[in-house]
């Protein structure tokens, strides 16, 4: 009998020795995958599934109960959806979807959904020739408020467009309507790329600028000038905000006199 307690008793001191080693090897639960974007004790905030883009810009082709249809200057369609907190604005005031109609140049501000369509903060109108915000703010490619082609007439009111030759303090511009327009800077013009303030030797043959100004004496007096850079320029190419490509024709100069027609023999 007392062999068999003796037994009894090392057996389970064996089999507690055992459940001791085992737990001692257990792998211990992986600590939670951390966010490598994420700075340490930040809090990520839940996003509506999307991702925050400057915009869309185009022609409205359709208008529906909550959404909008804008086809973009390549061609692609985006459809824009609107909830009760989408703003609208047409000619710089508050304006309601029913202001809007197929055909209208407007642009969208908001947020891109996963499935490509957009959630509208502002829709707004997009004047022609120009490229309307909200309140008349310039809007920057893709939509969003930045460097843009302001209100006013080209050619008096700013210039736009690739540098064809630097004779400083000139600079001849050639504008999206394919007239070659020459510009004088002086003391009292801002010169920015970007926002960093630059010189007039930092403008170079082939960089695109928009300078604004006013005339004075039929003369354009520059204020300021801002040169984009070729990511930026290339994006404003493709949201339709260059106007386009120059024809294949010979530029105009309107720096030149141009000759009367010859009356017929």
């Amino acid at each position: 009998m007392k062999v068999l307690f003796g037994l009894l008793v090392g057996l389970a001191f064996c089999l507690f020795s055992a459940v001791l080693r085992v737990a001692a090897h257990s792998p211990q639960d992986p600590p939670a995958a951390q966010n490598p974007g994420a700075a340490p004790g930040a809090s990520q905030a839940p996003g509506r599934g999307g991702e925050r883009r400057p915009g869309v810009a185009g022609k409205l082709t359709a208008v529906h109960g909550d959404s909008i249809e804008v086809t973009r200057p390549d061609g692609s369609v985006t459809t824009v959806k609107i909830n009760g907190s989408t703003q609208f604005r047409k000619a710089r005031e508050a304006a309601k979807l029913s202001d809007f109609k197929v055909g209208d140049e407007v642009f969208v501000r908001g947020e891109e959904n996963a499935d490509h369509t957009w959630t509208a903060e502002i829709i707004g109108e997009r004047p022609a020739g120009g490229f309307g915000g909200p309140g008349g703010q310039r809007v920057g490619p893709g939509g969003g408020p930045g460097a843009g082609r302001p209100a006013g007439v080209l050619g008096q009111d700013y210039v736009f467009g690739e540098v064809k030759s630097v004779d400083a303090p000139k600079l001849t511009i050639l504008r999206p309507d394919n007239v070659s327009q020459t510009v004088e800077l002086n003391e009292e013009t801002s010169l920015r790329k970007g926002r960093e303030a630059i010189t007039m030797a930092d403008i170079q043959p082939g960089d695109h600028v928009m300078v604004r100004g006013g005339m004075a004496n039929n003369v354009f007096q520059p204020k300021s000038l801002i040169v984009f850079g070729p990511e930026q320029w290339k994006r404003m190419q493709e949201m339709g905000m260059t106007g386009g490509a120059p024809p294949a024709n010979p530029p105009k100069d309107n720096s030149q006199p141009q000759k009367p027609p010859e009356p017929p023999h």
